[in-house]
């Protein structure tokens, strides 16, 4: 499902998403106007938004606070931008680009919703598998090493991503201990992958008798 901040409706764009397919729910969000998924979020502004949030520094703040949270930053401009000199808004998405994100423009909420979309698909496609035979790891004693290949298997944690967490907590076993908002203190833990990191560390095991139970069932 896709997120959206809630005062986006107003725009158009979740309204056009829904007529695509896309499921959306709108909420809250602490940060950026739509959690496309764990990894990728889309903060949009429409033509008037982006002088004003250019004047006042917000959108400076907004993007670094976004790059910091998500490995995948998409700014998308929407429409032409007014009350402003195009020099002047011109350099401040070079500037977008180099704290991090990715610039669409857009122009108007039907071609926003279809950008906002494809990412989202694309999100959810699954890995290509891999070409050529897998190369069988060596044994190691690097505890370090071991500990990062065990949080890789985590869903949408990359090498740097548990690279990261290790530097974060200072073991696998305060990792696995933390909770979603301290997960969230983590560089490119979202509050979507926080909330499936700490869902996924607090699932427990059935017991064995319920096991055999459900194996005398069957």
């Amino acid at each position: 499902m896709l997120l959206f901040d809630h005062g986006e409706r107003r725009s158009g764009v979740p309204a056009e998403l829904e007529r695509l397919g896309v499921e959306v729910r709108g909420t809250r969000l602490p940060a950026g106007d739509y959690v496309v998924s764990d990894r990728l979020v889309v903060e949009r502004k429409g033509p008037t938004d982006l002088a004003a949030s250019i004047k006042d520094r917000r959108l400076f703040e907004q993007l670094s606070r976004l790059a910091e949270a998500y490995p995948s930053l998409v700014l998308i401009v929407e429409g032409e931008p007014v009350h402003m000199h195009e020099a002047a808004w011109q350099g401040a998405l070079g500037r977008a680009l180099t704290l991090g994100a990715s610039v669409l423009r857009t122009r108007d909420a039907r071609e926003t919703a279809e950008w906002i979309a494809r990412l989202y698909r694309l999100e959810g496609k699954p890995s290509s598998s891999p070409r050529g035979t897998a190369r069988v790891r060596r044994p190691t004693d690097d505890d370090l090493q071991t500990a990062e290949d065990v949080l890789r298997c985590l869903p949408e944690i990359s090498t740097v991503g548990a690279g990261r967490l290790l530097a974060h907590f200072g073991s696998l076993e305060r990792v696995f201990a933390a909770g979603r908002e301290e997960l969230q203190e983590v560089r490119g833990i979202g509050p979507v992958r926080a909330r499936t990191l700490d869902r996924l560390f607090r699932t427990t095991a059935p017991s064995a008798a319920g096991r055999n139970v459900r194996s005398l069932a069957a």
